[in-house]
């Protein structure tokens, strides 16, 4: 792809992200009706009318390309890659009247590698974007990973996973080493939003288990641009993962060999290459 091909794609997602958070920030919140896809996990109709405007507006733009949203699945259109959206991720955050949901805009030309990632945070005003190769951006100013080199100032995103309790005891393990080793913990509500904070060095770490590709495909681009480091929890060569491990460069060593070596895993093979979807 075209550097001109990579910066159109880059406007119109920032556009749509903007337009779809201005959608949100102007809805009737009051008694807000939501459903529950399953345990922790809440969608409403701003979800649905979120992703159909980002739809909409790149459909526009880039008729042939294809489309992944988390609540209405794969739109194909033709050969012109696909974009991958969470429309609003963190809906407890929203439904709750909680800060923190953020929408989540990524676009891949081959299979689980993205390319583009944008994520808005329309209650802070905090547009964050990036390309393959041109950096990573907060509202138009270059950002980086943070120069922390001690576990012992770094804080870090460790949240549980309760959409999948068995495993809870693994994520018990992990978060009492980061409260025993590392100097504090966080959690926001939004895997798009601690990506973009690992990517602008707010914190240095965020690890968590059983991630779709839609919650971090925009991030992950951000992180990696920005100097980050991000890869699986565990010893595997391929995307897209399940669980993930996003953090600055210099303690990359010691999380993932703290904490596969927590699981009973080697702690190598950090390649984040990978060959197909998981839809």
């Amino acid at each position: 792809m075209t550097r001109t091909l990579f910066t159109d794609r880059l406007k119109v997602a920032c556009s749509a992200a903007r337009k779809a958070g201005e959608m949100i920030l102007s809805a009737n919140m009051t008694n807000i009706a939501f459903q529950a896809k399953g345990k922790s996990d809440v969608v409403t109709h701003l979800d649905t009318a979120s992703e159909r405007l980002i739809r909409d507006l790149i459909h526009q733009s880039f008729p042939s390309d294809n489309f992944l949203g988390e609540e209405e699945g794969l739109v194909e259109y033709g050969d012109g890659g696909t974009w991958i959206v969470d429309p609003i991720d963190g809906t407890n955050n929203l439904v709750h009247g909680i800060p923190g949901y953020t929408i989540s805009i990524a676009y891949e030309v081959t299979a689980a590698n993205p390319v583009l990632g944008v994520v808005f945070s329309p209650q802070t005003n905090e547009l964050f974007h990036a390309a393959q190769g041109s950096g990573a951006f907060l509202n138009g100013k270059e950002i980086r990973i943070s120069s922390v080199e001690s576990i012992d100032d770094a804080v870090s995103i460790a949240p549980p996973p309760l959409r999948v309790p068995l495993l809870i005891p693994a994520h018990l393990k992990i978060y009492e080493l980061l409260c025993r080793e590392g100097g504090d913990i966080r959690d926001f509500g939004s895997a798009a939003l601690h990506l973009c904070y690992v990517a602008m060095g707010r914190v240095e770490a965020f690890a968590e288990f059983r991630l779709k590709y839609h919650d971090y495909a925009a991030g992950k681009v951000l992180v990696e641009e920005a100097g980050g480091c991000f890869s699986s929890l565990h010893s595997v060569d391929h995307m897209p993962y399940q669980d993930i491990l996003a953090t600055n460069k210099a303690l990359f060593p010691w999380y993932t060999h703290s904490i596969r070596t927590l699981l009973g895993e080697p702690a190598c093979n950090d390649d984040s290459e990978s060959s197909s979807h998981s839809y």
